[in-house]
């Protein structure tokens, strides 16, 4: 396509361009309905292959059905996706105001209040999003429009997710913006509608303080702070809010708010909370505990006999006689007498008349069964035969993204040894987002956390420690299952603990070794490493329990010394040198009376 504006697209008149990123944004002109819209127009970057531009289409149109399928006051409006002469384009809504980012630019955050409001909204587009089978997926400042008139729409649903159709994205690929992906999205797994509610929480937080929960000056960095850190708690955000803030950032999806109906609740409880100190009428009432109650209620009567003590009560009720009339009994004569001729006090017997013949035969029962049989495996060949067709569509798209990738790696292993480990790195991370296949880049981002390796160990040869230590956290964020780098961060924060003077600084570095022996632990298979790696955990527990007595923190002390019991080798020195020190901290409240 060309770089110029054209004048017309479709039915409308564009009147000029908004915004262009990856794709192309004009303010348009709908003459059939007389009204101003904006209209988005799909880029096709030059150079792209028949499959990129195939792909790039069915991702435009997902975009078109997931937002288009949702009416709703909070979301923007689709009015049409369309086509002429190969430009693909998207109507919608056109948006007073400006969004969310441009809003935090200019007045760094905003007040309690009115954060709060602005997430309630959101909440509700995503609530009815969810509910009607779209992910969002990218919820970030820049998707969140602010209207003149205070109204709030959620925008861009460019990388949505339609839960009851077949998925465009890949096992293991990632897509969204990183500071506002959840710690599932960030390692490539299945996500759903809790991962929306993660991003929501980011952009609270953001809202509230200013700055975003997890920071950092690169990719890298900043996704290692989203799966293994914890945020502060914002000055803005008292404790209620505070509440709702914490389960919606939990790193585990099913420890979030399950719905964003369920973080919508918290969030008005919390407000609620901050605004108001009354106590419930029914806790004062009736001392409950924080659930509605009603009055007490007395009780109703037993339930008996209604007739009991009326003039109809106990009445008088005969055994009924033998009737010599049964239709069951042939040649037995009809009944001559009308039952109200019978004697006072005898009542007939009644037979009741024969069974009615079955609705279905068992001819037919036999042939239903047999139908039904026969749709089962005939449905099941069906399912196999597209699971094999989509099996075979997998493979094709692997080898052909397995093709596409094979200069760029044959670049990457034909990398001269002798250059410099950081110009490596540097050149192989740049190339790796290049990459179309998950296996490649994560083999990639492997090689990547080796030479990251190589450059940690040469920074403690050196002496150069601080160095070291972000070569080891770069070596994880790029290989995080990998037990030897957790290894190598954890004897290093422990080397640097043993030469530190000051305590308080002594006994954090003891905390960040023992946290790191624990992942090198969990990760390990090899049990002769995990042995060894169990010894240094159990040794730095002894010594930061000695830092803690000597604090006169024997609680701790004691708390350490057991998880070090724990995991030593019983015969091994220091599992004895654990117990001597338990055994002195016991003896004395032994012999207390």
């Amino acid at each position: 396509m060309s770089g110029t504006t054209p004048t017309t697209l479709g039915k409308y008149q564009i009147i000029r361009e908004i915004a262009r990123s990856n794709d192309i944004v004009y303010e348009a002109y709908d003459p059939l309905m007389n009204r101003r819209i904006a209209l988005k127009e799909l880029a096709m970057p030059s150079g792209a292959s028949d499959a990129q531009r195939d792909d790039r289409i069915r991702r435009f149109s997902r975009e078109a059905k997931a937002a288009g399928s949702l009416n709703h006051p909070n979301i923007v409006t689709i009015f049409e996706f369309g086509e002429d002469s190969g430009r693909h384009f998207i109507a919608m809504e056109f948006l007073e105001g400006h969004n969310l980012r441009n809003e935090l630019d200019t007045h760094g955050f905003l007040a309690a209040d009115r954060a709060i409001e602005i997430t309630l909204e959101v909440l509700d587009a995503l609530d009815y999003a969810h509910k009607n089978g779209v992910i969002h997926r990218d919820i970030k400042p820049e998707n969140i429009q602010l209207l003149p008139d205070g109204r709030v729409k959620l925008t861009d649903f460019g990388i949505a997710r339609i839960t009851f159709e077949p998925n465009l994205t890949i096992d293991g690929q990632v897509f969204g913006t990183p500071s506002y992906m959840s710690p599932e999205q960030v390692v490539g797994r299945e996500i759903d509608a809790r991962s929306d509610v993660f991003g929501v929480g980011v952009i609270l937080y953001e809202m509230l303080s200013g700055q975003k929960p997890f920071q950092g000056d690169s990719v890298v960095s900043i996704t290692y702070g989203i799966v293994n850190s914890e945020p502060s708690q914002p000055p803005q955000a008292n404790h209620a809010v505070w509440q709702v803030l914490t389960k919606a950032l939990d790193k585990s999806p099913a420890l979030r708010f399950a719905t964003a109906h369920d973080m919508h609740r918290a969030l008005e409880s919390a407000k609620s909370a901050s605004r108001s100190q009354v106590i419930d009428y029914d806790l004062q009432l009736y001392g409950g505990s924080g659930t509605s109650h009603s009055p007490p209620q007395p009780a109703a009567p037993p339930i008996g006999n209604p007739y009991v003590g009326t003039p109809y009560g106990n009445p008088y009720m005969p055994a009924p006689q033998q009737h010599p009339y049964n239709p069951y009994q042939p040649g037995t004569p009809p009944i001559t007498q009308a039952p109200h001729g019978l004697p006072p006090g005898q009542i007939p017997v009644y037979y009741p008349p024969p069974p009615r013949a079955p609705l279905i035969s068992p001819e037919t029962k036999q042939f239903l069964g047999k139908m039904m049989l026969t749709l089962i495996v005939l449905g099941t060949l069906f399912a196999l035969v597209i699971a094999i067709i989509q099996g075979l569509g997998t493979l094709i798209d692997r080898m052909q993204t397995q093709a596409a990738d094979l200069p760029m790696r044959e670049r990457m292993a034909g990398q001269d040894p002798n250059v410099p480990l950081h110009e490596r790195i540097a050149e192989r991370e740049k190339i790796i987002p290049e990459l179309k296949s998950e296996v490649n880049r994560r083999t990639e981002e492997r090689n990547v956390a080796k030479l990251y390796e190589a450059q940690g160990r040469e920074y403690v040869r050196v002496g150069n420690l601080v160095a070291a230590e972000q070569a080891f956290r770069s070596a994880i964020a790029n290989d995080p299952q990998n037990p030897t780098y957790y290894r190598l961060l954890g004897s290093l924060f422990s080397q640097t603990a043993v030469q530190e003077m000051d305590i308080e600084q002594r006994m954090n570095l003891w905390k960040q070794s023992i946290r790191n022996w624990e992942f090198a632990l969990t990760f390990e298979t090899n049990e002769a490493i995990r042995k060894d790696s169990a010894a240094l955990l159990a040794s730095a527990c002894y010594r930061l329990a000695n830092d803690y007595l000597n604090l006169g923190q024997e609680a701790e002390a004691r708390s350490l010394l057991y998880s070090g019991r724990e995991v030593a080798d019983p015969s091994s020195e220091v599992s004895v040198a654990i117990q001597g020190l338990l055994d002195r901290l016991t003896r004395p409240d032994d012999s207390n009376p």
